[in-house]
Formats: structure tokens, C-alpha cells, sequence
């Protein structure tokens, strides 16, 4: 579906639907924002699919890659960070310790536990993986110039804060 025309036609639904109220913006907003979350989720899961995983699987090495040598973190700092529930983390760690992208190891300093530590093959994985992103990022953002791309973070970045900020109060 062309994206202007289906902006225009959810402008002119709710104005026909609603003739009282004078501002439907920010509603506009939110539902154009799910609607570029609904490609974003679609890109991530055809970039992954070469690599077998899901995008909750690339979440976590991501998150083990970023933190660097020994690209280790506990469970609970990787679900405090990625938002996902203890239970969520735990399936997608087993998922990837059976893939051998992952491995547990005892934590020095807190003998109860575990700590989660990137596999020289997950980093493989996980280096190829951002590479894909990389690169099919720039494939189909090109038509914007460096300065655009960063203009446009600045704006998703304070629309998220002032979004969060409302939302969590």
C-alpha cells in the first residue's frame, strides 16, 4: 500500500469520523509509529532468517558484543536491559546455548550464579549478522545524506523521550 495515500485516508477517516475534533495529530502520530514498527519488526526477521535466528536471539547477543571483553553479562542484567521478562530470557538463553552461540559460566563473584558469555562462534554469528544489518540499512536509507540521517535520530530520540516521559509519567 503507497504510505502517503494510507496516511491521507487515516487523516480523512478520523475528520469525517470525529468533524468535532480539531486535532488528530498525535494519534496520527502513534499510528504511524506502529506502523514503522510493524516494518522494523518485518526487516529484522528477514535479515536474521539467514543466520537462524529470531530478533529476540540477536537482542542478546547484541547486548553481550556491546558490553565487550569478555562479552559476558548475569541473566538478570541482560533481561533488565532488554526489557523481557526472567522466564523470556531463559528460553532464548537455552535457544542460544544450544546453538553454541552462548555458553554459562560460574561467576566469580557470586558463586550462586551464572554469568552468560559470548561463544566464539556466537561472536562469529553476531559479526555477521550486524554486518547484514549494516548493510541493508544503508542499502535503503541511501537516498538520505549523513546530515538528514542525523537530524532524523535527534527527532526519534527527543519524540521517544517525550513519548516515554508521558507514558511512564
Amino acid at each position: 500500500m503507497n504510505e502517503t495515500r494510507w496516511v491521507d485516508d487515516f487523516s480523512e477517516a478520523w475528520a469525517r469520523e470525529y468533524p468535532d475534533t480539531a486535532d488528530t495529530s498525535g494519534l496520527l502520530l502513534i499510528a504511524l509509529l506502529a506502523r514503522l514498527s510493524l516494518v522494523i519488526e518485518a526487516f529484522e526477521a528477514d535479515t536474521l532468517q539467514a543466520f537462524d535466528l529470531l530478533p529476540s536471539d540477536y537482542d542478546v547477543l547484541a547486548a553481550l558484543r556491546r558490553v565487550g571483553p569478555p562479552y559476558e553479562l548475569a541473566p538478570n542484567e541482560l533481561y533488565t536491559s532488554l526489557e523481557r521478562s526472567s522466564g523470556g530470557m531463559t528460553k532464548i538463553l537455552k535457544r542460544l546455548e544450544a546453538f553454541g552461540f552462548i555458553e554459562r559460566i560460574p561467576d566469580e563473584a557470586d558463586r550462586r550464579s551464572n554469568l552468560v558469555r559470548l561463544t566464539a562462534k556466537g561472536m562469529k554469528v553476531e559479526e555477521a549478522a550486524f554486518k547484514a544489518f549494516l548493510s541493508r540499512t544503508h542499502e535503503f536509507l541511501q537516498p538520505a545524506s549523513r546530515e538528514e540521517l542525523e537530524s532524523i535520530n535527534d527527532s526519534v530520540k527527543n519524540l521517544l523521550t517525550l513519548i516515554d516521559k508521558g507514558f511512564r509519567g
